[in-house]
């Protein structure tokens, strides 16, 4: 599991509640560059990592500075097809309760999801995931 976001609050949060629900290896950025600087440097990675890299669920902030989510699914979208990562799928996490941000989201095949921020519970977060 992968979490992408600016905020060390909104990571803090959500590595929590993802502990609590059975996820045990869960690895970390700040900003849309980094999260694809990290999974570019695929061998390093897999060494460090072994069979939890590359992640099978990234958590995206829509809004970040540097590259937020959306700039980085372009990126991204590209990325997937130069290395293996065919089984990362994401689960976008937004402040804002926006249904055509949602959709535009959603327009990636590999986006599966779709979280608010301060409005998904637990339990919310497990069944996305579960349906990953």
């Amino acid at each position: 599991m992968l979490i992408i976001d600016d905020s060390e609050i909104e990571r803090y949060i959500l590595s929590h509640q993802l502990k609590k629900i059975g996820v045990s290896e869960i690895m970390q950025e700040s900003d849309g560059k980094l999260g694809l600087a990290f999974l570019n440097d695929y061998s390093q990675n897999q060494q460090q990592f072994g069979a939890n890299f590359p992640p099978n669920i990234i958590i995206l902030d829509v809004n970040m500075p540097i590259m937020g989510g959306f700039e980085f699914l372009q990126k991204f979208a590209e990325l997937k097809t130069q290395l293996d990562l065919g089984i990362c799928q994401i689960l976008m996490y937004s402040g804002a309760d926006d249904p055509q941000e949602e959709a535009r989201a959603l327009a990636y095949d590999f986006v599966k999801g779709f979280l608010i921020k301060g409005k998904s519970t637990i339990e919310e977060l497990k069944t996305k995931i579960g349906t990953m």
